[in-house]
């Protein structure tokens, strides 16, 4: 073999010029931290000797195979001097990338040339003869037992976790796992600034979006003369979590507002913006974890070209709705709106389902501090025509009336679907002569 040509063996822990001889890769500038080197099987390289230098014991080298087979000088190559440092001339991407099982490109892209993006040229440096300090003489390479420094190794590692068995605060996924090459369990956390506390009560959310119920890691683990010194945890899957995955999961779960809700208390009828998403039977905890305002959630079903009634809520929310007050909704029979209209002498209670065919009005004298049990009034209201049904409550008011304290009146939805008449503006007159 040439003097100025050698093979050595990498692998993520140690660079061997013989099988007895090696070095730390911590001890060269290969970044091992964003890149992981395959271990089904040994990888040769040969590398031609660029300089030595003997005051800093430190030895420059160039990759000219990555995939040698000819290793029949491996096992007899010694060395005349001491090494602490192996420095590398930028690598070829291409035929380093099949070597690896896992990589950050971006971290590498100071020490790869010839890589998608854009990295397309070596730096040459001079080539001066080369230092011959390999001869037949067997003086090892410093290993690194010595006592002088500590010893650095570093473990890769890859698995998958459930979701269940993660969790998620702001700005970090987290979890625990039981690495066996350590016999120990471990805390790990994936670094993902778009990820808030709040997503811990919707995973099932993400789980569905990413259509996994596991998401896969790659770990690398620093020892420090055998100790965990520094852990580093990557996912791809983690990596979807972004600001357009996020708004879509948000419009999934507004949208399933209007589907079967779960009944866990059976006489509550008005929801606040606040406690709406507790209604979704998802299984999670849910909440208002995106803090969508009442017109957000209005707004959303009004941008919908399926919502039949979008001008009568348009007007109702933005011309009628007091200030003073905040919008409830209603989930059975329908998904729902109960808006408040405070007149000059009522207060006037208006729902308007979701693509229903009328308008139903409650309006009950105001005065004094009344509108919070007015509200329950309503809700009560609501919870018999959900247990009776609607024409049975229509058909009670009209034989008791006279004997409640609030007037009730409906407004149907005439052609509401027609492309050729338009009869909001009748709509919304009536409506404009019953809640004065």
């Amino acid at each position: 073999m040439e003097l100025s040509a050698i093979v050595i063996r990498v692998d993520n822990d140690r660079i061997y010029l013989s099988p007895k001889s090696s070095i730390s890769i911590q001890q060269t500038n290969i970044p091992i931290s964003h890149m992981t080197f395959r271990t089904q099987r040994n990888i040769f390289w040969k590398v031609e000797l660029i300089h030595f230098m003997p005051t800093d014991k430190c030895l420059k080298v160039r990759v000219k195979e990555y995939n040698t087979f000819d290793i029949s000088n491996f096992d007899s190559q010694h060395l005349d001097e001491e090494i602490d440092r192996l420095i590398f001339e930028k690598l070829d991407w291409k035929s380093l990338e099949p070597l690896l099982t896992s990589y950050q490109l971006s971290k590498l892209k100071e020490f790869v040339f010839n890589s998608d993006s854009g990295i397309n040229s070596i730096i040459e440096s001079p080539l001066p003869k080369a230092y011959k300090f390999f001869s037949n003489l067997s003086t090892p390479i410093n290993s690194g037992n010595k006592g002088i420094r500590p010893t650095i190794t570093t473990l890769p590692d890859e698995f998958l976790i459930s979701f269940k068995d993660s969790h998620f605060i702001s700005g970090y996924v987290t979890f625990k796992k039981f690495i066996k090459q350590l016999g120990q369990e471990l805390d790990f956390q994936i670094s993902n600034n778009y990820i808030l506390e709040e997503f811990e009560n919707v995973k099932s959310w993400f789980v569905r979006k990413l259509k996994i119920k596991k998401f896969k890691v790659s770990v690398l683990i620093t020892l420090t003369d055998g100790k965990v010194t520094e852990k580093k945890a990557t996912s791809n899957h983690i990596d979807q979590i972004n600001p357009e995955l996020i708004e879509s999961i948000k419009y999934q779960r507004t949208y399933a507002l209007i589907k079967e809700p779960k009944e866990a208390n059976t006489s509550k009828s008005l929801y606040t913006c606040d406690d709406i998403f507790n209604s979704i039977n998802s299984g999670d905890i849910e909440g208002n974890v995106f803090k969508q305002s009442e017109q957000d959630i209005l707004d959303f079903f009004i941008g919908k070209s399926t919502t039949r009634n979008k001008n009568q809520l348009v007007y109702l929310s933005g011309k009628k709705q007091t200030e003073n007050y905040k919008i409830r909704y209603t989930l059975n029979p329908n998904f729902g709106f109960l808006f408040l209209i405070e007149g000059a002498e009522k207060n006037h209670f208006v729902w308007e389902l979701l693509n229903s065919h009328a308008t139903y009005i409650w309006s009950i004298q105001s005065g004094g501090n009344k509108v919070e049990s007015q509200f329950r009034t309503i809700e009560t209201i609501i919870n018999s025509i959900k247990s009776n049904g609607r024409e049975n409550y229509k058909r009670t008011y009209k034989e008791n009336y006279q004997d409640l304290d609030f007037v009730f009146m409906i407004i149907t939805h005439d052609n509401i679907t027609s492309e050729f008449v338009d009869d909001f503006p009748k709509w919304k007159e009536k409506l404009d002569k019953l809640v004065i």
